[in-house]
């Protein structure tokens, strides 16, 4: 599972660099995609790094204009993201990039076992997130 989950992003990271975005940069678009105004805090949570790194990583993305930060409304402490013009822009590119890969890798398995797959992942991913909600 790691090797193929190394690989995925290693390709995914390849077809992203063709929209200049790097793994750190396209990974914090995605999740914003998802859920855009998510406070940094709640944003490195959900993609396992640390506050300071992505921090760096908003920066960046601020910089180039692909996000903004802003105040919450009721704390000053906390910022969240958001993703500008530019950058959902873009997203259409991103969503057509992934369907691309997507069809080049699972597209060659057979209907059946892509659906037996998708079963059996899902239900790993519930077990492990139930593990860690008991520990």
């Amino acid at each position: 599972m790691a090797d193929v989950t190394r690989l995925m992003r290693a390709a995914f990271d390849e077809k992203m660099r063709e929209l200049g975005l790097t793994a750190s940069t396209w990974r914090v678009l995605i999740y914003l995609r998802r859920s855009d105004g998510i406070s940094q805090a709640a944003l490195a949570r959900l993609l396992d790094v640390s506050r300071a790194s992505l921090g760096q990583i908003i920066d960046r993305l601020e910089k180039s204009g692909h996000v903004i930060r802003a105040e919450h409304s009721e704390d000053r402490r906390v910022w969240r993201v958001y993703l500008t013009a530019k950058a959902r822009a873009m997203m259409p590119d991103v969503e057509s990039k992934a369907r691309s890969l997507h069809a080049m890798s699972f597209g060659k398995l057979a209907p059946n076992d892509y659906k037996q797959l998708s079963k059996i992942l899902a239900e790993l991913r519930d077990i492990l997130v139930a593990n860690e909600s008991a520990a």
